[in-house]
């Protein structure tokens, strides 16, 4: 997770890092990912939620499998990420997904209407009807 945090820091914003059920019990801003965190369904591995420059949670997130996280991610319907390889990233404030999205991160979305503009590219995700893409919209 340290790791996942790293990287993050040397993009945007990184602080206090903290367990995602001990930022939970603390009653601190929402995070994403706490009861997705526990559903074997989501993939995921670890969560852990730091604090960007506004003070806003970023939830980080170490998935063990990436095709049933996107697998998941369509079954939601409404939930869009950042991910690298086998990780991903889910910022509150609009401005560190922006910074985000310039680090190399991948936008993950199950959305059919989603289309990036030119000059974007997109790639199938594992899971059909998602795809990965370099264009994040504007939050």
């Amino acid at each position: 997770m340290v790791s996942i945090a790293s990287f993050v820091d040397q993009h945007t914003t990184c602080l206090d890092l903290t367990p995602g059920r001990e930022y939970d019990a603390a009653g601190r801003s929402a995070a994403w990912g706490g009861e997705e965190a526990l559903d074997p369904s989501w993939g995921i591995a670890e969560r852990a939620v730091c604090e960007d420059r506004f003070a806003d949670a970023v939830a980080l997130l170490k998935v063990r499998d990436m095709k049933t996280f996107q697998a998941a991610v369509k079954e939601d319907g409404h939930a869009d990420f950042l991910v690298g390889r086998d990780f991903a990233v889910v910022p509150v404030n609009g401005r560190t997904v922006q910074d985000l999205a310039g680090a190399g991160l991948k936008f993950l979305t199950c959305d059919p209407d989603f289309s990036a503009p030119s000059g974007y590219s997109t790639a199938r995700a594992f899971v059909d009807g998602c795809v990965l893409s370099n264009y994040v919209p504007a939050t």
